[in-house]
């Protein structure tokens, strides 16, 4: 666990040791098993979570009753129920644990009241939160703005640690196609290597 712990300091090494220590004190470690939940949509959690170690994903369900992927983090990288911290509203979306799985978690409306009153822990709560933003416009350009293909050749060059990782069907959705496609994809991006 001190390796883990480590990594957070090194996220956060702008941080003096002492702040560290408090923002560590906010959060509780939680170990997931792959499948267990850690937000159920419909909850009203202000939970979030920094993943220590493994992959989480989080998924909507559509009108058709099918999951579709939306985030798939990993080691490093948050997750939260967005609707239910930000609008107070449930949350619109599951996340899912899809290796074993250890989180740093904490209430994230009172990490964000003491960072109001802390310079230090606002940089924390700005560097979070950005980093969401980011994700999520990257996202949206993406899906407007490139073919599957382009998505998946992105993540090859930088998130290569999702190929091997995720599940194939996880994957897929997340790219917005079918396995069946991300099959053909892999195949023809591999031919021109070869």
């Amino acid at each position: 666990m001190e390796e883990l712990l480590h990594k957070f300091r090194d996220k956060f090494s702008y941080l003096p040791e002492a702040k560290l220590e408090d923002a560590l004190s906010m959060g509780e470690v939680v170990m997931l098993e792959p499948g267990q939940v850690f937000v159920r949509r419909g909850e009203r959690s202000t939970r979030a979570a920094l993943i220590l170690q493994g992959m989480m994903r989080n998924y909507l369900t559509d009108r058709n009753g099918e999951e579709v992927t939306v985030l798939l983090a990993t080691e490093m990288q948050t997750i939260a129920p967005h609707a239910a911290i930000f609008l107070d509203m449930p949350a619109t979306e599951t996340s899912e644990a899809l290796e074993p799985t250890i989180l740093l978690a904490t209430d994230f409306k009172v990490f964000k009241q003491k960072a109001l009153s802390d310079l230090d822990l606002m940089h924390v709560y700005s560097t979070i939160v950005e980093e969401t933003l980011i994700h999520a416009i990257r996202r949206i350009e993406e899906f407007t703005q490139s073919s599957p293909e382009e998505r998946y050749q992105r993540i090859l060059r930088e998130q290569p640690e999702l190929i091997d990782r995720a599940p194939l069907k996880y994957l897929a959705s997340y790219l917005g196609i079918t396995p069946v496609s991300l099959s053909r994809i892999r195949k023809r991006i591999s031919g021109h290597r070869n």
